[in-house]
C-alpha cells in the first residue's frame, strides 16, 4: 500500500477525452492531480474523510483463554416484507466463457445487437484419474509412498529432500449434487463456526452471513438495500461494524441464487466477502427507480482514502442494470480499494446501445488484480484511474468503450477478450503511463486502441503501450493516435509491438519484433491462467470443517496452540482427497504447518495461520510456518482466501514455503491469499514495534519462497510487511521483514497480480529461476531506509548466499541511499517473463508515521537489479517512483530521469537480456 504526504502534480498530463464518432463516449471525469500514496483525493462526488481512526474508541481486547461455543446469533429485528416468493428456475441459462479464448473464424461484422443476458460460467471441478473402486480407500500412488504425518505425532519435523517424494491427485466430487451449494450447507451456528477472537463480543458476532437470515427478498421485488447492508455491517450485538478496523471485525456474506433489487446504492466494508452460489449466481439488480450514482460502492470512505480499504472480495455475482433508463448515468461498481482486494467471476449486464452506463470504475486506489469478468454492454465497460492492476480474462461485449484510461500508472490487461465493441482501449486522455495488452483477442470491433501520441512530448511521455500475441479480426486499425492517424493497420496477429521508451534504444513511435516465450509457461500458446476453484457441485460429504473432526481439538481463538491438530486434519484430509474448510479464526501454529499434495483448502474472510513461539527464532536456520508440500512432491495442492503472519517477532519465521509441482499446471494454486507481517489484530507487532532501528523488530525472514522443486500458479497474492497498524490505537509501526518473494523454481512458475511491499534486502528475487511469468509486480521500498537510516541493507540481516541475498557491495559502506531494498532482484536463470513493474519509493530514513516528509530528490538509489547474465530475460513495462537508477545492469543503468514517464519513470521494453 501506498500512504504518503502531498500530491506531486506534476507528471500527469491532463487532457479531455476526445469524442469520436465511432464511439462518443460519455463525457470522462479526467484526473487532473497525481494520485498519491495513500492519500489519494477521490473524485467528487466521493467525499474521504481524514485518514483519522475511529480505533481510539474502541474498547479494550479480553483476554480469551479458550474458545467458548458461539451462542445462536441472535436474528435482526423483524422487517415487513412480500412473502418470499422464488422464480430460480426462471433463470436464464448460464453461458460457457473459455478463460483462453480461440476465436472461431469471424463472418463480416454484423450490426451490434443486444445479447441475451446469461449469468456467469460456473467453474468445472478440476480433471484427475477416476475414484478406485473401493470409496473407503484413499486415492495414492500405487508405487509411491504417502509421507503425510500421522496424527498421533506431534508437529511434523520438515522432510528433507531425499525423502520419498509424494504423488497425489484428486478427482471431482465422489456424489454430484446440484441442490444446495457446499458453502451453505455448512453448520455456521454450531461449532464449526467462524470465531472471531478480536471483536468486541466475539460470542454474538457472526463471522458468516447468509442474506437470507436478514429477511432479504431474492424474487426480484421490493427494495432489499437496507437488508442486505444489514447482512454486510451486522456486529452481532444490534450496532454496526464499520468503521472499526480491517482484521477485528471479518465477515463473508453468503447470497443464494436469485435477483436481489436494490433501490439505492449498497456500500460495502473494509474485511468483506461477498460470495454468491456459483451454479446458479445471484443477481444484484437495480431498480427501474434506482436512486444514485453507484449500485455498489466498493470504496469504505470509514477506513480513509482509496488506498485503504484493504481486503474486500466479491466473487460468483451477477450486477445487472439493465432496468434503469439508458439515459441515466449510473455505474454498477465504484471499486477505488486497495491491496488485499479482489473481483473474481463477476458478470455486469448493462443495456447495449446508446447509454450512459458504466460498468465497473475504479477510482483511484492501489488493487492488484481484477480476474475472470464478463462486462456485458454500456457506454464504458471499465474506467479505470488505480495505480496498478492486472486485468485478467476480462470480456468485454457490446460495449461502446470497453476500457477507459482516465489515470493511473501502470495496467496489464491479459487475456482481454473485445467482441462487438467500438473502441478497445481509450488512452487520448494521456492520464495513464503505460499499459500493455497481453494475449488477447478483438473480434468485430472498432480500433483496439486510441491514444495520445507522446513520442514528441517533453518532459513526461504517458500513453506508452504494448500489444503482445493478439489475435486481430476487423477491418478497423488496430492502432489510432487522437489526430486519427493510423499508427498500425489491421493485421490477424501481432507478436510484439510497441509505442514507448526502450532500452538498449530510445522512444520507439511502433517497434515490432518477435519475442521467444517459453514453451513451459503457455498453454494453446497463451501465459497458463487458472480460475479460482470454487468446487461447485461438491457437496457436504466432500468438506471437512476443521473445527468439527472427531478426536482432534482446533480452536482458532488467538490463543490455542493449535499445530498438532492442524496438522493431523491436514494430513487425513489430503489423503481422503477431502477439501478442508477452515472457517475464520486466529489458528496459532509453534512449528511448521505442513500442507500435503493432496490438499484443497478454503478460508473464510480470510482465516489466520499464525506463527508464534521459539521455533522461528533462529535467523540463521530459518524454518517455515506454513509449508506447501516437501520437496519432490507432485500433485494437487489449492489453497484461497486464506491470510498467513506471525504473531510476533519471529526473525527465522520463512512464513511460506512452497515445494510441491503439478502434474499439469495450476496443480499447485494460491488464490486471493495474503502474507501480513505486523498491522493486524492478531499479532503483539501491533503494539511492541516503535523503535527507530530495524533491528528492534526484525520480524520476519522471509514472507515466501518458491523453491527449485516448486511449480505454482499464485494469483491476487498481497506479501506486506506493516508501514502502520491496521487495527490497533497507535498508527505508528517500524518492521522489518528480511526478504520478500524469493524465486528459485525452475518448472514453471505464474504470478498473476501479485503485490509484495516494504521487505529489507529485496521485495522479489528471482534467483537462478527459469520458466516463470510474472504479470504486475507491485513493490514499495521500506519507508525507513535512505538518508540517516539506522541500519544500511543489508544490516541488520545476515546475507545468506546460497538464497542469493544481495549483499549490496556495489554500494560504499556509507551510501545510504544505495543500501535500500531492491524492488526486484534477478541473478542469473533463463525464460523470465515480468510485465508491469510497478515499483514505488516515498520515504527516507527517519519514519514519522504521519505520511507528511515525503524525501527530497531520490529515495533510493536503484529500484531494480540484474547480475549473473540471465538467458532470455523479457522486461516489459517498468514504471517506479522516486529513484536516480531503473535497472542496475552494469550496462546501461538507465536512469529515471532519462526515462520520465507515468509517476516518475517509465522504460516500456528492457532487452538488454532478451534472446
Amino acid at each position: 500500500m501506498a500512504l504518503s504526504g502531498p500530491t506531486d502534480t506534476s507528471s500527469v498530463l491532463a487532457t479531455p477525452s476526445i469524442s469520436s464518432d465511432l464511439d462518443k463516449p460519455p463525457p470522462v471525469t479526467t484526473v487532473s492531480s497525481q494520485p498519491t500514496p495513500e492519500t489519494v483525493q477521490s473524485p467528487p462526488p466521493i467525499q474521504a474523510p481524514s485518514t483519522s481512526s475511529n480505533l481510539d474508541n474502541l474498547p479494550p481486547v479480553p483476554t480469551v483463554s479458550s474458545q467458548p461455543t458461539p451462542e445462536p446469533v441472535k436474528s435482526p429485528p423483524p422487517i415487513q416484507t412480500p412473502s418470499t416468493s422464488s422464480n430460480l428456475d426462471n433463470l436464464p441459462p448460464v453461458p460457457t466463457v473459455s478463460s483462453q479464448p480461440t476465436p472461431e473464424p469471424i463472418q463480416s461484422p454484423p450490426p451490434i445487437q443486444t445479447p441475451s443476458p446469461s449469468p456467469i460460467q460456473s467453474i468445472p471441478p478440476a480433471q484427475a484419474p477416476p475414484l478406485p473402486s473401493s470409496s473407503s480407500e484413499p486415492l495414492s500412488s500405487s508405487s509411491l509412498t504417502d509421507t503425510a504425518h500421522p496424527s498421533s505425532v506431534g508437529p511434523p519435523t520438515p522432510t528433507s529432500p531425499s525423502d520419498a517424494p509424494t504423488l497425489k491427485t484428486c478427482p471431482g466430487p465422489t456424489q454430484k449434487t446440484s441442490d444446495v451449494y457446499w458453502l451453505q450447507a455448512q453448520n455456521h451456528n454450531g461449532a464449526g463456526a467462524g470465531y472471531a477472537p478480536f471483536t468486541n463480543d466475539p460470542n454474538l458476532y457472526p463471522v458468516f452471513r447468509n442474506a437470507m437470515d436478514y429477511f432479504v427478498v431474492n424474487d426480484g421485488t421490493g427494495d432489499q438495500t437496507a437488508r442486505l447492508q444489514h447482512a454486510i455491517d451486522d456486529d452481532g450485538n444490534g450496532g454496526s461494524r464499520k468503521g472499526r478496523g480491517v482484521t477485528r471485525n471479518p465477515a463473508q456474506v453468503f447470497l443464494p441464487g436469485g435477483t436481489y433489487q436494490l433501490g439505492s446504492t449498497l456500500t460495502l466494508t473494509v474485511g468483506t466477502i461477498i460470495v454468491g452460489d456459483p451454479s446458479n449466481p445471484p443477481i444484484i439488480k437495480a431498480a427501474p427507480n434506482f436512486q444514485g450514482e453507484f449500485l455498489i460502492m466498493g470504496y469504505d470512505k470509514m477506513n480513509g482514502n482509496p488506498e485503504t480499504s484493504f481486503m474486500m472480495l466479491i466473487k460468483n455475482i451477477i450486477l445487472d442494470t439493465t432496468a434503469v433508463s439508458p439515459s441515466q448515468s449510473i455505474t454498477a461498481l465504484q471499486w477505488g480499494v486497495a491491496q488485499g482486494a479482489g473481483l473474481t467471476n463477476i458478470q455486469v449486464r448493462m443495456p447495449t446501445g446508446s447509454s450512459q452506463h458504466t460498468g465497473i470504475n475504479i477510482v483511484a486506489g492501489s488493487t492488484i488484480a481484477v480476474t475472470d469478468v464478463t462486462i456485458i454492454g454500456g457506454a464504458t465497460g471499465i474506467i479505470n484511474s488505480n495505480q496498478q492492476v492486472n486485468f485478467k480474462n476480462v470480456h468485454f461485449l457490446s460495449c461502446r468503450t470497453a476500457f477507459e484510461a482516465s489515470g493511473g500508472w501502470t495496467v496489464l490487461l491479459q487475456g482481454a477478450i473485445f467482441e462487438l465493441c467500438g473502441t478497445g482501449v481509450d488512452m487520448r486522455a494521456n492520464a495513464l503511463g503505460s499499459l500493455v495488452i497481453l494475449d488477447s483477442v478483438s473480434t468485430n470491433s472498432g480500433p483496439l486502441i486510441r491514444f495520445h501520441d507522446s513520442s514528441h512530448d517533453s518532459g513526461y511521455q504517458n500513453s506508452q503501450f504494448l500489444i503482445q500475441n493478439l489475435e486481430y479480426n476487423s477491418k478497423e486499425p488496430i492502432a489510432v493516435d487522437t489526430n486519427g492517424h493510423t499508427r498500425l493497420e489491421a493485421t490477424t496477429y501481432v507478436d510484439t509491438w510497441v509505442w514507448g521508451t526502450m532500452v538498449p534504444g530510445a522512444y520507439a513511435p511502433g517497434g515490432s519484433w518477435n519475442t521467444h516465450r517459453s514453451p513451459q509457461l503457455l498453454v494453446n500458446g497463451k501465459y497458463f491462467t487458472k480460475p479460482q476453484p470454487s468446487y461447485a457441485g461438491f457437496g457436504g460429504q466432500d468438506i471437512v470443517n476443521v473445527k468439527t473432526v472427531a478426536g482432534h481439538v482446533v480452536k482458532g481463538d488467538g490463543v490455542t496452540d493449535d499445530t498438532v491438530a492442524l496438522n493431523a486434519i491436514l494430513a487425513q484430509n489430503a489423503a481422503n482427497c477431502k477439501i478442508t474448510y477452515i472457517p475464520f479464526g486466529a489458528y496459532r501454529v509453534s512449528d511448521t504447518l505442513l500442507i500435503p499434495v493432496g490438499s484443497r483448502i478454503v478460508g473464510e474472510a480470510w482465516s489466520v495461520i499464525s506463527g508464534y513461539g521459539d521455533a522461528f527464532k533462529n535467523p540463521n536456520a530459518p524454518r517455515p510456518v506454513v509449508r506447501v508440500g516437501n520437496p519432490g512432491d507432485v500433485g494437487t495442492i489449492e489453497i484461497q482466501d486464506i491470510r498467513f503472519s506471525v504473531a510476533e517477532a519471529l526473525p527465522g519465521a520463512k512464513v511460506v514455503e512452497i515445494n510441491a509441482a503439478g502434474q499439469q499446471p495450476g496443480d499447485v494454486g494460491l488464490w486471493n491469499t495474503l502474507v501480513m507481517v505486523g498491522g493486524t489484530a492478531e499479532t503483539s507487532i501491533s503494539t511492541t514495534c516503535t523503535s527507530q532501528d530495524s533491528k528492534d523488530c526484525m520480524a520476519a525472514f522471509m514472507v515466501m519462497h518458491l523453491t527449485e522443486t516448486s511449480s505454482a500458479y499464485i494469483e491476487n497474492f498481497w506479501g506486506w510487511t506493516a508501514d502502520h497498524n491496521l487495527d490497533s490505537k497507535s498508527l505508528f509501526t517500524i518492521v522489518s521483514t528480511g526478504r520478500g518473494i524469493l524465486v528459485e523454481s525452475t518448472k514453471g512458475t505464474w504470478l498473476t497480480g501479485t503485490g509484495s511491499e516494504h521487505h529489507w534486502l529485496y521485495n522479489y528475487n528471482f534467483h537462478n529461476a527459469s520458466n516463470v511469468f510474472a504479470g504486475l509486480l507491485q513493490s514499495e521500498s521500506p519507508y525507513m531506509q535512505g538518508s540517516g537510516e539506522f541500519e544500511k541493507a543489508p544490516a541488520p540481516w545476515t546475507v545468506n548466499p546460497t538464497l542469493g541475498d544481495p549483499d549490496f557491495s556495489w554500494c560504499g559502506p556509507n551510501d545510504d541511499k544505495c543500501r535500500t531494498a531492491l524492488a526486484t532482484n534477478i541473478d542469473g536463470g533463463s525464460n523470465i517473463a515480468l510485465y508491469n513493474s510497478a515499483a514505488w519509493a516515498f520515504f527516507d530514513g527517519y519514519w514519522n508515521g504521519l505520511y507528511n516528509e515525503p524525501c527530497q530528490g531520490k529515495c533510493q538509489a536503484n529500484m531494480m537489479r540484474v547480475t549473473g547474465a540471465p538467458q532470455n530475460l523479457i522486461w516489459y513495462s517498468i514504471s517506479t517512483r522516486m529513484t536516480e537508477v531503473i535497472v542496475l545492469d552494469g550496462k546501461n543503468n538507465p536512469k529515471e530521469d532519462n526515462h520520465a514517464g507515468g509517476w516518475e519513470g517509465i522504460i516500456q521494453a528492457y532487452g538488454e537480456f532478451a534472446s
